[in-house]
């Protein structure tokens, strides 16, 4: 009768973990939030890129685009407000794991790394050649011992990785802060890059910190009508500011646009598909497996995505779990150890 009992408890903890090892490669449709993205631009675009090569794997699935920031989708996806975020750099992860400025409390715990996305996002660190003349900056180190009054145009603060996560921490490896832009006689001129460069053609700013892609198009335009010089550095004062979130030192290489005219160091930062912990495995394997079988139609979303491969995308980078459902396809194709 012990016995009896024995093997009768095994089948039910066999029968009760059976769910965990079931077949999650079926075609049943599933239901996802993606989130992170601004309503329109670069983000979007990502975004609904990645929506359509889930809804094809998957027919009949439910796949919606919840608007959002990247500081404002890894919150969302660790609140249980949406499941996956498509622009969580290492500032946002970093910034939410402690709970530090724009999160109110530490999120460690509530979210995961379902996959790296972007390898190579660049801050641009420009001014036009009229204000770096009048005040004879040639470089960060000239801004720090000059302090001279200067119309920045930067991102806000509810995006970080391209204002807390790179110009940000270009400055504290100088010895000021953003804070000191106003104290120096400066003002800012806020939003993406977009707004950015558009103030700097229109004579609104003079110097350009902020995130595209190299090359871009836009900032070849813009330089064709306005003098730029880029803000330069020493490859170890930038990897000081890279280090902070786990980033990387890049050389702009002498020729991509006419005004660079030797390479130059600055930060490139990856960017990584967070999930939340309340997803389950099957969707979230379900996912990294639709993408990971459409990496090819991945790459011709956008010219950034041209390197993306399923062995790119395992990468973890953040200090993040695995999500169990992204770890699982990983092992499952020796992408993981």
């Amino acid at each position: 009768m012990v016995y009896a009992r024995l093997a009768l408890a095994t089948a039910v903890s066999v029968a009760a973990a059976a769910p965990a090892l079931a077949d999650f490669g079926d075609k049943n449709p599933i239901t996802v939030t993606m989130t992170g993205a601004t309503p329109n631009g670069y983000p979007r675009v990502l975004v609904e890129g990645l929506n359509a090569i889930i809804r094809d794997a998957y027919p009949g699935s439910s796949i919606s685009f919840k608007p959002n920031s990247p500081g404002g989708g890894v919150l969302a996806v660790a609140t249980g407000q949406a499941d996956f975020s498509a622009t969580a750099s290492g500032t946002e992860i970093g910034l939410a794991n402690e709970g530090k400025p724009p999160f109110t409390q530490p999120l460690k715990g509530k979210f995961s790394f379902a996959m790296t996305l972007i390898e190579s996002q660049t801050i641009y660190f420009l001014m036009t050649k009229a204000w770096a003349e009048e005040n004879e900056i040639k470089s960060w180190d000239d801004i720090a011992k000059k302090k001279p009054k200067m119309r920045l145009a930067i991102n806000r603060p509810d995006n970080p990785q391209v204002s807390i996560g790179g110009p940000y921490q270009m400055m504290i490896a100088h010895g000021f802060t953003i804070d000191d832009i106003k104290k120096w006689g400066g003002s800012y001129v806020l939003g993406n890059s977009a707004i950015g460069l558009d103030a700097i053609k229109d004579g609104k700013a003079d110097v350009f910190m902020n995130a595209r892609f190299l090359p871009d198009a836009l900032v070849r335009d813009i330089a064709s009508k306005r003098d730029l010089l880029w803000i330069d550095d020493s490859p170890a004062n930038v990897k000081k500011a890279a280090d902070v979130f786990r980033n990387t030192v890049l050389m702009v290489p002498k020729g991509s646009y006419s005004f660079v005219e030797k390479d130059y160091p600055t930060i490139q930062q990856w960017i990584s598909l967070a999930v939340g912990n309340h997803v389950s495995d099957e969707v979230v394997y379900k996912v990294v497996k639709a993408i990971a079988e459409g990496y090819e139609r991945v790459q011709k979303i956008h010219g950034s995505l041209k390197t993306f491969t399923p062995q790119s995308m395992a990468m973890n980078r953040s200090d993040l779990p695995y999500h169990p459902g992204a770890l699982r396809y990983y092992k499952e194709k020796g992408l993981v150890k």
